[in-house]
């Protein structure tokens, strides 16, 4: 520990070199998918009715659910034992347990589509969707873990590459089977699983796989892999499926105790939430979590903390501003990029886009939990907040459809990072630095103001609207952030010449 404790002083610059380079290379990665997305869904609310964007939505948000239920205890333990398995220079043993472990689940996947088979009569509606969907969730899953490999390699430059390829293809197939061979949401569904299906075999290849390594009975290593991985990952599929009860929670009930119609409005909007804040958001998140994973066993733990109080503070930095842009401008939001049935609930954006806030927040705040495999314990906070959201549907559903669905989302997801936070000390210690956040948040409450006052004054065009907003925001945003010298000017200013000088040099 004394060699690494030699090291800590320099090592959070290094982490924000990093961080730089690695989020710039994943959101390459985000914002053209996303951008992808939020044209899909312009398009889509304006070809489909609400109530076939509804039912499409809840068939998407279901296969996702049962993907997570598959692969993300595999994913979040190829986080967690691939650099351990990588200082070991025995990363061949490990590639050859996670090709074994995949033909596997395959398997199983494939076994419990056949038994839920004899039973899809039942589905009404959806039964059309069954099969394609267990393609759905094949693909996803493989897609998913062989994605987290090379996450966890940093071949961020491939994982940004596959990303790309993958939404232009399941946009472009999708569209032309919407327009040439069937107008129904069912061909959305195709044409993800034609998009992701014709890069898997070249993802495997590239992170070192081969069918070569498959046996046919298990030997004791693989045994003792396979039992590695649950230990530390079950716990986290009861996470993952906690969090998407948490997310999709509200659309079931919104069909069950309201309409369809209310399903199709607030997943439109919820989208364009999410596609907005995951563009910012998505690339720092994936940046950080191998780079905080890759300290273990090298940094104390004192100095991990440091390095997800810095990430936490980056985060804020990053998402707030976004709120209150979001927030000014929400209805010409869904103005330029719905369609005109889906527009009424624009409402519920900044609602829930401060929930999603919450939610990401506790991303970071948890690394500790999962650097101590302490799963169990994100387990039961994210089934309390599962819980929260449910009671608050119960009753806010009812009295206001979406817009309480949206409130009780905010609830939940506030839940979570809140219980993280309280009980970190025993763990990881998740320290948010106090000033600093209150000096973000007055920067963005009067950039939100001086950009509502300016927002009256304009008129006309839409697009023209949004892009004046997006500068003020970011000029007057940055310009409290320095009076209130949450930034040093200095500092910014000389590093912003020495990038010159260095490209300059180049």
């Amino acid at each position: 520990m004394n060699s690494a404790v030699g090291k800590e002083p320099n090592h959070i610059n290094q982490d924000s070199k990093r961080l730089s380079k690695d989020t710039l290379t994943y959101g390459i990665a985000v914002i053209i998918p996303a951008l992808i997305g939020v044209i899909s869904i312009s398009i889509y609310t304006r070809i489909f009715s609400v109530e076939a964007y509804g039912e499409y939505n809840q068939i998407f948000n279901t296969t996702l659910l049962i993907t997570t239920l598959f692969s993300q205890w595999i994913q979040q333990s190829i986080q967690r034992y691939r650099p351990l398995y990588r200082s070991k220079n025995k990363l061949w043993e490990f590639n050859a347990n996670l090709t074994n472990l995949l033909a596997y689940m395959f398997i199983i996947i494939t076994g419990f589509a056949l038994l839920t088979s004899f039973f899809k009569n039942s589905f009404g509606r959806y039964e059309e969707y069954y099969w394609i969907c267990v393609l759905l969730i094949l693909t996803q899953f493989s897609f998913l873990v062989l994605g987290a490999l090379l996450q966890s390699d940093f071949k961020v430059r491939e994982y940004k590459n596959y990303n790309l390829l993958t939404a232009i293809l399941k946009f472009i197939v999708g569209i032309l089977l919407i327009f040439y061979v069937s107008r129904n949401p069912i061909s959305i569904i195709y044409g993800l699983v034609i998009g992701q299906i014709l890069l898997i075999g070249f993802m495997f290849k590239e992170n070192g796989l081969s069918l070569r390594s498959l046996k046919l009975s298990p030997t004791l290593q693989l045994v003792e892999f396979i039992k590695l991985f649950i230990i530390y990952g079950f716990p986290m599929v009861g996470w993952f499926i906690g969090n998407s009860i948490l997310n999709l929670a509200d659309r079931y009930m919104l069909e069950a105790m309201s309409s369809i119609k209310d399903v199709g409005v607030y997943s439109a909007n919820y989208s364009l939430v999410s596609a907005s804040l995951g563009l910012l958001t998505t690339p720092l998140l994936n940046a950080a979590h191998p780079i905080i994973m890759n300290k273990v066993d090298k940094f104390s733990d004192i100095e991990i903390g440091k390095t997800v109080t810095f990430f936490t503070r980056v985060y804020l930095m990053i998402s707030l501003p976004l709120l209150s842009f979001i927030t000014a401008f929400h209805k010409e939001i869904t103005q330029l990029l719905l369609g005109e049935k889906f527009r009424e609930g624009s409402v519920i954006i900044p609602i829930l886009f401060l929930g999603l806030i919450f939610w990401n927040l506790g991303m970071y705040g948890h690394k500790g939990y999962e650097i101590k495999e302490k799963t169990k314990i994100m387990l039961i906070f994210v089934l309390v907040s599962a819980v929260v959201n449910v009671i608050f549907n119960t009753f806010l559903i009812p009295l206001y459809g979406y817009k309480g669905a949206a409130i009780a989302t905010l609830i939940s997801m506030g839940t979570y990072p809140l219980l993280i936070k309280i009980c970190s000390f025993k763990y990881i210690a998740w320290k948010i630095n106090i000033w600093s956040t209150i000096r973000i948040i007055i920067s963005c409450a009067l950039s939100f103001f001086i950009v509502f006052i300016v927002k009256n004054l304009l008129t006309g065009y839409v697009v023209i609207q949004l892009i004046v907003g997006v500068t003020i925001t970011l000029i007057v945003y940055m310009g409290f952030l320095i009076i209130l010298k949450e930034i040093n000017y200095q500092e910014l200013k000389e590093k912003i010449l020495q990038k010159r000088s260095s490209s300059s040099q180049k």
